[in-house]
Protein backbone atom coordinates (compact mmCIF):
# COMPACT_ATOMS: atom_id res chain seq x y z
CA UNK A 1 0.00 0.00 0.00
CA UNK A 2 1.09 3.55 -0.69
CA UNK A 3 1.23 5.70 2.46
CA UNK A 4 -1.07 8.68 2.25
CA UNK A 5 0.14 12.15 3.18
CA UNK A 6 -1.56 13.47 6.34
CA UNK A 7 -3.88 16.36 5.54
CA UNK A 8 -3.16 18.14 8.85
CA UNK A 9 0.21 18.57 10.52
CA UNK A 10 1.50 20.60 13.44
CA UNK A 11 4.77 21.75 14.94
CA UNK A 12 5.71 23.68 18.12
CA UNK A 13 6.37 27.40 17.73
CA UNK A 14 9.84 28.49 18.82
CA UNK A 15 10.35 31.98 20.22
CA UNK A 16 13.65 33.84 20.28
CA UNK A 17 14.96 35.75 23.29
CA UNK A 18 14.08 39.39 22.65
CA UNK A 19 15.19 42.50 24.47
CA UNK A 20 12.96 43.36 27.41
CA UNK A 21 11.10 46.25 25.84
CA UNK A 22 7.32 46.46 25.76
CA UNK A 23 7.23 46.36 21.97
CA UNK A 24 9.36 43.24 21.89
CA UNK A 25 7.42 41.67 24.76
CA UNK A 26 4.25 41.76 22.70
CA UNK A 27 5.86 40.41 19.53
CA UNK A 28 3.80 37.57 18.15
CA UNK A 29 0.89 38.66 20.34
CA UNK A 30 1.23 35.51 22.50
CA UNK A 31 -0.41 33.06 20.08
CA UNK A 32 -3.50 31.25 21.32
CA UNK A 33 -1.81 27.89 20.74
CA UNK A 34 1.87 27.06 21.39
CA UNK A 35 2.03 25.17 18.10
CA UNK A 36 1.06 25.83 14.48
CA UNK A 37 -1.63 23.58 12.98
CA UNK A 38 -1.75 23.53 9.19
CA UNK A 39 -3.78 21.81 6.53
CA UNK A 40 -3.24 21.69 2.80
CA UNK A 41 -3.83 25.46 2.66
CA UNK A 42 -0.48 26.01 4.45
CA UNK A 43 1.53 23.05 3.20
CA UNK A 44 4.35 25.20 1.81
CA UNK A 45 5.11 27.17 4.98
CA UNK A 46 4.83 23.95 7.03
CA UNK A 47 7.33 22.21 4.77
CA UNK A 48 9.76 25.11 5.10
CA UNK A 49 9.44 25.28 8.90
CA UNK A 50 9.96 21.52 9.26
CA UNK A 51 12.80 21.27 6.76
CA UNK A 52 16.22 20.16 8.01
CA UNK A 53 17.90 22.73 5.78
CA UNK A 54 17.83 26.38 6.79
CA UNK A 55 15.16 28.59 5.30
CA UNK A 56 17.78 31.16 4.30
CA UNK A 57 19.46 28.58 2.09
CA UNK A 58 16.36 29.02 -0.08
CA UNK A 59 16.48 32.81 -0.22
CA UNK A 60 17.17 36.02 1.69
CA UNK A 61 15.18 38.02 2.67
CA UNK A 62 12.25 35.77 3.55
CA UNK A 63 8.90 37.47 2.95
CA UNK A 64 5.77 36.11 4.69
CA UNK A 65 2.50 37.21 3.08
CA UNK A 66 -0.98 36.74 4.50
CA UNK A 67 -4.09 38.33 6.03
CA UNK A 68 -4.34 39.60 9.58
CA UNK A 69 -4.40 36.77 12.10
CA UNK A 70 -2.93 34.05 9.87
CA UNK A 71 0.18 33.70 12.08
CA UNK A 72 2.74 35.68 10.05
CA UNK A 73 4.45 37.20 13.08
CA UNK A 74 4.54 33.96 15.07
CA UNK A 75 6.00 32.08 12.11
CA UNK A 76 8.54 34.82 11.39
CA UNK A 77 9.73 34.65 15.00
CA UNK A 78 9.76 30.85 14.82
CA UNK A 79 12.01 30.94 11.75
CA UNK A 80 14.15 33.62 13.38
CA UNK A 81 14.59 31.46 16.49
CA UNK A 82 15.58 28.50 14.31
CA UNK A 83 18.18 30.67 12.61
CA UNK A 84 19.52 31.85 15.98
CA UNK A 85 19.95 28.18 16.92
CA UNK A 86 21.77 27.53 13.65
CA UNK A 87 24.08 30.47 14.40
CA UNK A 88 24.78 29.13 17.89
CA UNK A 89 23.21 32.21 19.49
CA UNK A 90 19.97 30.74 20.82
CA UNK A 91 20.71 31.93 24.38
CA UNK A 92 21.91 35.36 23.32
CA UNK A 93 19.42 38.15 24.00
CA UNK A 94 19.26 40.35 20.95
CA UNK A 95 20.42 37.72 18.47
CA UNK A 96 17.02 38.34 16.91
CA UNK A 97 15.97 41.94 16.49
CA UNK A 98 12.21 42.28 16.16
CA UNK A 99 11.07 45.63 14.75
CA UNK A 100 7.56 46.60 13.64
CA UNK A 101 7.85 48.46 10.33
CA UNK A 102 6.10 51.49 11.80
CA UNK A 103 8.79 51.64 14.50
CA UNK A 104 11.48 51.45 11.83
CA UNK A 105 9.87 54.47 10.15
CA UNK A 106 9.68 56.32 13.45
CA UNK A 107 13.29 55.55 14.32
CA UNK A 108 14.42 56.64 10.87
CA UNK A 109 12.54 59.95 11.18
CA UNK A 110 14.06 60.64 14.61
CA UNK A 111 17.59 59.79 13.49
CA UNK A 112 17.19 61.89 10.35
CA UNK A 113 15.88 64.87 12.32
CA UNK A 114 18.81 64.60 14.74
CA UNK A 115 21.27 64.18 11.84
CA UNK A 116 22.50 61.01 13.56
CA UNK A 117 21.93 58.18 11.08
CA UNK A 118 25.04 55.96 11.68
CA UNK A 119 23.89 54.49 15.04
CA UNK A 120 20.42 53.79 13.66
CA UNK A 121 21.82 52.08 10.58
CA UNK A 122 24.36 50.09 12.58
CA UNK A 123 21.63 48.72 14.86
CA UNK A 124 19.73 47.42 11.83
CA UNK A 125 22.73 46.30 9.80
CA UNK A 126 24.51 44.43 12.61
CA UNK A 127 21.55 42.43 13.98
CA UNK A 128 22.36 38.71 13.50
CA UNK A 129 18.72 38.07 12.54
CA UNK A 130 16.25 40.86 11.73
CA UNK A 131 12.44 40.64 11.70
CA UNK A 132 10.53 43.55 10.13
CA UNK A 133 6.84 43.13 10.96
CA UNK A 134 3.77 44.55 9.15
CA UNK A 135 5.56 46.17 6.23
CA UNK A 136 2.23 47.38 4.79
CA UNK A 137 1.98 49.99 7.57
CA UNK A 138 4.84 51.91 5.89
CA UNK A 139 2.76 52.46 2.75
CA UNK A 140 2.68 56.26 3.09
CA UNK A 141 6.28 56.72 4.30
CA UNK A 142 8.40 56.97 1.15
CA UNK A 143 11.70 58.16 2.74
CA UNK A 144 11.57 55.35 5.30
CA UNK A 145 10.85 52.88 2.49
CA UNK A 146 13.98 53.96 0.64
CA UNK A 147 16.03 53.63 3.82
CA UNK A 148 14.66 50.17 4.58
CA UNK A 149 15.38 49.05 1.02
CA UNK A 150 19.00 50.13 1.49
CA UNK A 151 19.25 48.28 4.81
CA UNK A 152 17.79 45.10 3.32
CA UNK A 153 20.23 45.32 0.42
CA UNK A 154 23.15 45.79 2.81
CA UNK A 155 22.08 42.82 4.93
CA UNK A 156 21.55 40.63 1.86
CA UNK A 157 25.02 41.46 0.54
CA UNK A 158 26.45 40.67 3.99
CA UNK A 159 24.45 37.40 4.09
CA UNK A 160 22.64 38.44 7.28
CA UNK A 161 19.18 36.85 7.56
CA UNK A 162 16.13 39.13 7.29
CA UNK A 163 12.47 38.19 7.68
CA UNK A 164 9.63 40.49 6.62
CA UNK A 165 5.87 40.16 7.10
CA UNK A 166 3.24 41.93 5.03
CA UNK A 167 -0.49 41.57 4.40
CA UNK A 168 -0.09 41.69 0.64
CA UNK A 169 2.62 41.31 -1.96
CA UNK A 170 4.57 44.60 -2.09
CA UNK A 171 3.87 45.14 -5.83
CA UNK A 172 0.15 45.21 -4.97
CA UNK A 173 0.62 48.15 -2.59
CA UNK A 174 0.38 51.17 -4.83
CA UNK A 175 2.44 53.60 -2.76
CA UNK A 176 5.42 51.28 -2.22
CA UNK A 177 8.67 52.51 -3.73
CA UNK A 178 10.04 50.33 -6.58
CA UNK A 179 13.36 49.85 -4.79
CA UNK A 180 11.66 48.44 -1.69
CA UNK A 181 9.48 46.16 -3.81
CA UNK A 182 12.56 44.86 -5.62
CA UNK A 183 14.54 44.19 -2.43
CA UNK A 184 11.71 42.43 -0.59
CA UNK A 185 11.05 40.10 -3.54
CA UNK A 186 14.72 39.28 -4.05
CA UNK A 187 14.63 36.21 -1.79
CA UNK A 188 11.94 33.71 -0.80
CA UNK A 189 8.23 34.58 -0.63
CA UNK A 190 5.96 32.37 1.51
CA UNK A 191 2.16 32.79 1.44
CA UNK A 192 0.21 31.99 4.63
CA UNK A 193 -3.55 31.48 4.74
CA UNK A 194 -6.14 31.39 7.49
CA UNK A 195 -6.95 27.87 8.71
CA UNK A 196 -9.70 25.98 6.94
CA UNK A 197 -11.21 22.51 6.68
CA UNK A 198 -9.77 19.81 8.91
CA UNK A 199 -7.03 22.11 10.22
CA UNK A 200 -9.63 24.54 11.55
CA UNK A 201 -11.63 21.72 13.13
CA UNK A 202 -8.53 20.41 14.90
CA UNK A 203 -7.71 23.93 16.11
CA UNK A 204 -11.24 24.26 17.51
CA UNK A 205 -10.87 20.93 19.33
CA UNK A 206 -7.54 21.99 20.84
CA UNK A 207 -9.02 25.32 21.94
CA UNK A 208 -12.01 23.52 23.47
CA UNK A 209 -9.66 21.41 25.60
CA UNK A 210 -7.60 24.45 26.61
CA UNK A 211 -10.76 26.30 27.67
CA UNK A 212 -12.28 23.22 29.37
CA UNK A 213 -15.30 23.25 27.05
CA UNK A 214 -16.99 19.87 26.55
CA UNK A 215 -18.73 19.74 23.18
CA UNK A 216 -20.58 16.76 21.77
CA UNK A 217 -20.24 16.15 18.06
CA UNK A 218 -23.53 17.85 17.14
CA UNK A 219 -22.70 21.05 19.03
CA UNK A 220 -19.15 21.04 17.69
CA UNK A 221 -20.46 20.76 14.12
CA UNK A 222 -22.95 23.58 14.81
CA UNK A 223 -20.16 25.83 16.05
CA UNK A 224 -17.85 25.06 13.15
CA UNK A 225 -20.63 25.56 10.59
CA UNK A 226 -21.86 28.78 12.17
CA UNK A 227 -18.49 30.52 12.42
CA UNK A 228 -17.37 32.57 9.42
CA UNK A 229 -14.84 30.98 7.08
CA UNK A 230 -12.07 33.58 7.31
CA UNK A 231 -11.41 33.62 11.07
CA UNK A 232 -8.00 33.74 12.72
CA UNK A 233 -6.97 31.33 15.47
CA UNK A 234 -7.36 34.16 17.96
CA UNK A 235 -10.94 34.74 16.80
CA UNK A 236 -11.65 31.01 17.10
CA UNK A 237 -10.19 31.13 20.60
CA UNK A 238 -12.46 34.09 21.37
CA UNK A 239 -15.48 32.09 20.25
CA UNK A 240 -14.52 29.18 22.51
CA UNK A 241 -14.04 31.56 25.43
CA UNK A 242 -17.52 32.94 24.75
CA UNK A 243 -18.93 29.43 25.04
CA UNK A 244 -17.12 28.94 28.35
CA UNK A 245 -18.30 32.32 29.67
CA UNK A 246 -21.92 31.64 28.71
CA UNK A 247 -21.88 28.34 30.57
CA UNK A 248 -20.38 29.88 33.70
CA UNK A 249 -22.80 32.80 33.71
CA UNK A 250 -25.81 30.54 33.19
CA UNK A 251 -24.47 27.72 35.36
CA UNK A 252 -25.24 25.22 32.63
CA UNK A 253 -23.64 22.72 30.31
CA UNK A 254 -22.87 23.69 26.74
CA UNK A 255 -26.07 23.98 24.72
CA UNK A 256 -27.18 25.47 21.41
CA UNK A 257 -27.82 28.85 23.05
CA UNK A 258 -24.16 29.00 24.15
CA UNK A 259 -23.05 28.08 20.62
CA UNK A 260 -25.27 30.73 18.99
CA UNK A 261 -24.02 33.35 21.45
CA UNK A 262 -20.41 32.54 20.56
CA UNK A 263 -21.14 32.68 16.83
CA UNK A 264 -22.78 36.09 17.22
CA UNK A 265 -19.85 37.40 19.26
CA UNK A 266 -17.38 36.69 16.44
CA UNK A 267 -19.19 38.86 13.92
CA UNK A 268 -17.16 41.85 12.79
CA UNK A 269 -17.03 44.38 15.59
CA UNK A 270 -14.59 46.77 13.95
CA UNK A 271 -17.04 48.27 11.47
CA UNK A 272 -15.84 51.46 9.92
CA UNK A 273 -18.19 54.36 9.38
CA UNK A 274 -19.76 55.23 6.03
CA UNK A 275 -18.13 58.63 6.33
CA UNK A 276 -14.65 57.15 6.60
CA UNK A 277 -15.23 54.84 3.64
CA UNK A 278 -16.48 57.78 1.59
CA UNK A 279 -13.45 59.93 2.53
CA UNK A 280 -10.89 57.24 1.74
CA UNK A 281 -12.46 56.26 -1.59
CA UNK A 282 -12.83 59.91 -2.60
CA UNK A 283 -9.23 60.74 -1.72
CA UNK A 284 -7.93 57.66 -3.53
CA UNK A 285 -9.99 58.61 -6.61
CA UNK A 286 -9.00 62.27 -6.63
CA UNK A 287 -12.52 63.42 -5.76
CA UNK A 288 -14.33 65.15 -2.91
CA UNK A 289 -16.67 63.38 -0.50
CA UNK A 290 -19.40 65.75 -1.69
CA UNK A 291 -18.99 64.31 -5.20
CA UNK A 292 -19.75 60.77 -4.02
CA UNK A 293 -22.82 61.96 -2.11
CA UNK A 294 -24.09 64.12 -4.97
CA UNK A 295 -26.38 63.29 -7.87
CA UNK A 296 -23.51 63.56 -10.36
CA UNK A 297 -23.53 60.97 -13.15
CA UNK A 298 -19.95 61.63 -14.24
CA UNK A 299 -18.31 58.28 -14.98
CA UNK A 300 -15.44 58.84 -12.52
CA UNK A 301 -17.89 59.75 -9.75
CA UNK A 302 -20.27 56.84 -10.46
CA UNK A 303 -17.33 54.43 -10.47
CA UNK A 304 -15.97 55.68 -7.13
CA UNK A 305 -19.44 55.89 -5.55
CA UNK A 306 -20.28 52.31 -6.57
CA UNK A 307 -17.00 51.05 -5.13
CA UNK A 308 -17.67 52.91 -1.88
CA UNK A 309 -21.12 51.30 -1.69
CA UNK A 310 -19.60 47.85 -2.28
CA UNK A 311 -17.03 48.32 0.47
CA UNK A 312 -19.70 49.71 2.82
CA UNK A 313 -21.85 46.64 2.21
CA UNK A 314 -18.96 44.24 2.81
CA UNK A 315 -17.32 45.97 5.76
CA UNK A 316 -20.21 47.45 7.75
CA UNK A 317 -23.52 46.30 9.14
CA UNK A 318 -25.47 48.99 7.30
CA UNK A 319 -28.46 47.97 5.21
CA UNK A 320 -28.87 48.86 1.53
CA UNK A 321 -31.36 51.56 2.53
CA UNK A 322 -28.90 53.07 5.04
CA UNK A 323 -26.10 53.06 2.48
CA UNK A 324 -28.36 54.61 -0.13
CA UNK A 325 -29.51 57.30 2.29
CA UNK A 326 -25.91 58.27 3.04
CA UNK A 327 -24.90 58.37 -0.63
CA UNK A 328 -27.39 61.00 -1.75
CA UNK A 329 -30.72 59.46 -0.76
CA UNK A 330 -30.66 56.59 -3.25
CA UNK A 331 -33.11 53.69 -2.85
CA UNK A 332 -32.01 50.17 -2.05
CA UNK A 333 -32.48 48.86 -5.61
CA UNK A 334 -30.13 51.54 -6.97
CA UNK A 335 -27.54 50.63 -4.34
CA UNK A 336 -27.85 46.92 -5.10
CA UNK A 337 -27.39 47.54 -8.83
CA UNK A 338 -24.28 49.66 -8.16
CA UNK A 339 -22.81 47.01 -5.86
CA UNK A 340 -23.40 44.18 -8.31
CA UNK A 341 -21.90 46.15 -11.18
CA UNK A 342 -18.83 47.06 -9.13
CA UNK A 343 -18.41 43.42 -8.02
CA UNK A 344 -18.61 42.18 -11.59
CA UNK A 345 -15.84 44.58 -12.63
CA UNK A 346 -13.36 43.73 -9.86
CA UNK A 347 -11.94 40.64 -11.57
CA UNK A 348 -11.47 42.22 -14.99
CA UNK A 349 -10.70 45.86 -14.15
CA UNK A 350 -7.15 46.01 -12.79
CA UNK A 351 -7.35 49.66 -11.72
CA UNK A 352 -10.61 49.14 -9.85
CA UNK A 353 -9.23 46.01 -8.16
CA UNK A 354 -6.13 47.93 -7.07
CA UNK A 355 -8.24 50.81 -5.75
CA UNK A 356 -10.39 48.37 -3.78
CA UNK A 357 -7.28 46.78 -2.21
CA UNK A 358 -5.69 50.15 -1.39
CA UNK A 359 -8.86 51.49 0.22
CA UNK A 360 -9.43 48.34 2.28
CA UNK A 361 -5.80 48.40 3.40
CA UNK A 362 -6.13 52.03 4.48
CA UNK A 363 -9.38 51.44 6.35
CA UNK A 364 -8.07 48.58 8.47
CA UNK A 365 -4.37 49.40 8.87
Amino acid sequence: MIATQPTVTSFPLERPLLRARWRDATAGNNPALPFFIAGTENRLITSVCQSNSGVFDLGNPVLLIGPTGCGKTSLALHLAAQQAIALGQVQQVGAVKYLPAIDFARGFAEASAADDMPPFRAEIDDAPVLVIDDLHLMADKAPAQEELAARIEMRTDAQRPTLITCRRLPPEIRSFRPRLVSRTLHGLTLPIRLPSGEARRLILRELAMMNDVNLDEALFDALDAGLEDDLSVRALDGAMKQVSLWCRMNDSAVDLAAINNAIGATKRSDDVSLGKICRVVARRSGLKTADLRSSSRKQSVVRARSLAMLIARRQTGNSLDQIGKYFGGRDHSTVLHAIRKSESMLDSDTDLHQTHNDVTEKLFS
